[in-house]
């Protein structure tokens, strides 16, 4: 459990960060295959868990008979919804196997909002990822692939010669009195742009930053490199949107 001296993502940070537009309802989720990644689901209706491109063979919640599920066998998908005979006081830890071996860790916190999806990225081969960068209009990979190369790019330095254009940026962006946030460099890869952020924590309590809360109309891919951050302490924070006409 968190303290509750930590502060959350402020909405000011998402107006400076994003277009303002209502959150959508499914949750990308990075990055649950290496860390317990903290997820909102809805405490009144029935949600939906999948992993992208592959399928859930294998479900283990922390707190048995809080949580009822039924398999979707077709999809490989999971509706799942709290049990009303045994609300839950607090978060559910989930633990998610995929066909390929993969295991992601969720904390799932029941909130009074409407059914929501929820699909977790599985880790990208680096390999195929840099192959397929180098396709500079992206017509050989699939749209979503290229959305997930795009957040691997400009997390990779490995990776930064690939073909798609990159311009460095450093500008700070005003922020609230708790946050530093820079605005490195901009990522120009065909129909995308990637914009990479460094936010330092400069106050004297834990920050919780929290990806799905950066999605609005228009973002595709978001994420954040730490989600706690200590005073002083600095993450990467990566998002991918839609192009505009005139970038």
């Amino acid at each position: 459990m968190y303290s509750t001296s930590k502060k959350w993502l402020r909405p000011s940070l998402l107006a400076l960060l994003l277009s303002s537009s209502l959150a959508q309802a499914t949750q990308l989720i990075e990055n649950s295959h290496q860390q317990h990644v903290q997820v909102n689901f809805s405490a009144r209706e029935t949600n939906r868990l999948a992993v992208e491109g592959r399928r859930i063979v294998n479900v283990v919640p922390g707190q048995a008979g809080l949580l009822k599920a039924k398999k979707d066998e077709a999809q490989g998908a999971l509706y799942f919804s709290l049990d009303p005979e045994t609300p839950a006081t607090g978060t559910i830890t989930l633990f998610v196997d995929d066909d390929q071996g993969v295991t992601y860790k969720l904390i799932l916190v029941p909130r009074a909002i409407s059914g929501e999806e929820i699909v977790l990225r599985p880790p990208v081969d680096k390999a195929a990822a840099a192959k397929r960068t180098t396709n500079a209009d992206g017509r050989a990979a699939s749209y979503a692939r290229r959305v997930k190369d795009l957040v691997l790019l400009m997390s990779d330095d490995e990776l930064q010669d690939s073909a798609a254009e990159r311009i460095a940026v450093n500008k700070e962006v005003p922020l609230w009195k708790e946050g530093k946030l820079v605005l490195a460099s901009k990522y120009l890869m065909g129909d995308f742009v990637g914009e990479k952020y460094r936010l330092t924590n400069v106050s004297s309590t834990d920050m919780l930053l929290v990806e799905q809360e950066l999605y609005r109309r228009g973002v595709r891919a978001v994420s954040i490199k730490n989600q706690t951050l200590a005073p002083g302490n600095a993450t990467d924070i990566y998002i991918v949107r839609e192009r505009k006409e005139n970038e």
